[in-house]
């Protein structure tokens, strides 16, 4: 704008001199301010072409964002849905097995009812049941890292003066006709901190509840 007015200025002075007549310069004022003009056009053009890109800088922006969470979202359902989907699933399978159990058991105890049995039968059918009962409890009962007792372990370690110090050894089952006996051998911190070997024996019923724990020494 400051040279516009500069050049102005210069055709006016150069007017009043004589050198330039007054139709040119009216001709060169107007070339000089429709170029000003001109130019005010191209800078609002220029600038509203800025806005415009800032804009939409700024909306492609929010749309990443709101893409970038969907997709979290989306993570977060598929895993922790799925976890909870598999939960119940086990759940419903492990529910179902059990219900099974149960009734193959009740089946069989209402076959020993028939007084027409021989003994030979009556043997068999014993067996059987004891089998189930065997492999439900194992199922439920032991664990599949080291072969212990949960309930066992962790009556035990109750019981002693460093529970941290308790090292599983061995656990060893036998299944009675209605009850299992469990013989676990372990290594733990005494009251005056040394080490020393223990065996107890942990009695349980075939739904898997400890109902009383010997000490074998």
């Amino acid at each position: 704008m400051e040279s516009n007015l500069s050049d102005l200025e210069k055709l006016d002075d150069l007017r009043q001199k004589g050198i330039l007549t007054e139709a040119e310069f009216q001709t060169k004022k107007t070339q000089i301010l429709n170029q000003f003009g001109e130019n005010k056009i191209n800078q609002a053009k220029q600038s509203k072409k800025l806005k415009d890109e800032k804009n939409a800088k700024g909306c492609m922006k929010f749309f990443l964002i709101i893409i970038l969470v969907f997709f979290i979202l989306v993570f977060i359902i598929i895993v922790f849905g799925g976890n909870n989907k598999n939960s119940k699933t086990d759940s419903i399978v492990e529910t179902s097995q059990s219900s099974t159990t149960i009734n193959e058991i009740a089946k069989l105890e209402k076959e020993l009812e028939n007084n027409k049995l021989t003994k030979v039968q009556r043997e068999e059918i014993e067996i059987e049941i004891k089998s189930i009962r065997t492999l439900e409890f194992a199922e439920k009962n032991i664990s599949a890292w080291d072969r212990s007792n949960p309930k066992l372990v962790h009556a035990i370690k109750k019981t002693m003066n460093s529970p941290d110090s308790f090292e599983h050894i061995e656990t060893t089952f036998d299944y009675k006709k209605n009850k299992v006996e469990a013989t676990m051998t372990f290594r733990g911190n005494n009251a005056v901190g040394g080490t020393v070997l223990n065996v107890v024996k942990g009695i349980f019923d075939y739904d898997g509840n400890l109902l009383e724990i010997k000490d074998t020494k």
